[in-house]
């Protein structure tokens, strides 16, 4: 069982849901990325996804792309997610971290190499956002090697057949991603995401976890209350800090509070 497993069996045991925050490497410094992680720890995340900057991210909106901008201008390189990750290791965050990124960043490090470092830096997962499952046997076999697992989206349109495929191929959980087009906050989330989880919570043998537009604690009850055990939260928490970059203090208190409001949220599930 991994590290991902073990968080989702406690939860469901004390009837929870995961909350799990993005995090863009280097945003702006890998300094301020490490007391972010401390911080969302420290309110309650579950879970943390981290994001490799990545120059064309077409899956990601405006607050995102200019959390990646901002890493890339202060010089990221693929090594600094690894950097980071130990880091948060030997702080003592304990949580399991998924690293989020584009194949390209994968590939140029090497596929094997790359899990490899991911693994002994203390990661967990990855989810890679351009990748189809049809094209993972290569990143199958390495993170299988390395005790990694691997995230898969799923789309609200997908067909039966295809999100039965996905669900056959995830492990750790599986991500729904609430609306065709790019990350990015919501006024309110369409019933579709909500559908979606509803259809194929008994079909998946790994959690669900509803991303893209989660803003808000409402959107955690709904999300749990549709059968969701988890929901991944990103450019809310950009937009909060991102505002208050002159004052680090004052932003990761704003984080701090908003975080712990998400997390409240997700004891509400009832399922």
């Amino acid at each position: 069982m991994s590290g991902i497993d073990d968080v989702f069996k406690r939860l469901k045991a004390s009837k929870e849901g995961a909350y799990i925050p993005y995090i863009c490497t280097g945003d702006p410094t890998s300094g301020f990325s490490l007391k972010l992680m401390k911080t969302l720890s420290e309110a309650g995340a579950d879970i943390f996804e981290v994001g490799i900057p990545f120059s064309d991210p077409i899956a990601d909106g405006v607050l995102i792309q200019g959390a990646m901008q901002r890493s890339l201008a202060g010089g990221f390189k693929t090594a600094d997610l690894f950097k980071l990750i130990s880091s948060a290791r030997s702080a003592g965050i304990q949580q399991p971290i998924v690293v989020m990124t584009y194949y390209n960043s994968v590939m140029q490090a090497g596929v094997g190499e790359f899990c490899l470092r991911l693994k002994k830096s203390g990661g967990d997962g990855i989810l890679v956002v351009d990748l189809l499952p049809e094209d993972s046997i290569e990143l199958d076999s390495a993170a299988s090697k390395n005790g990694l697992d691997i995230i898969r989206l799923i789309a609200v349109s997908s067909s039966d057949k295809r999100v039965g495929m996905i669900l056959s191929k995830a492990s750790g959980f599986a991500y729904v991603v609430s609306v065709a087009g790019t990350t990015g906050v919501r006024d309110a989330l369409p019933w579709s995401a909500f559908g979606m989880i509803s259809k194929i919570i008994d079909k998946s043998k790994v959690p669900l976890a509803l991303g893209f537009g989660i803003s808000k604690p409402e959107d955690v009850r709904s999300a749990m209350a549709a059968g969701a055990s988890a929901v991944v939260e990103g450019s809310k928490l950009i937009s909060i800090y991102a505002e208050k970059l002159g004052d680090e203090e004052e932003a990761l208190a704003e984080v701090k509070k908003h975080a712990m409001k998400m997390k409240a949220a997700s004891k509400h599930q009832t399922a």
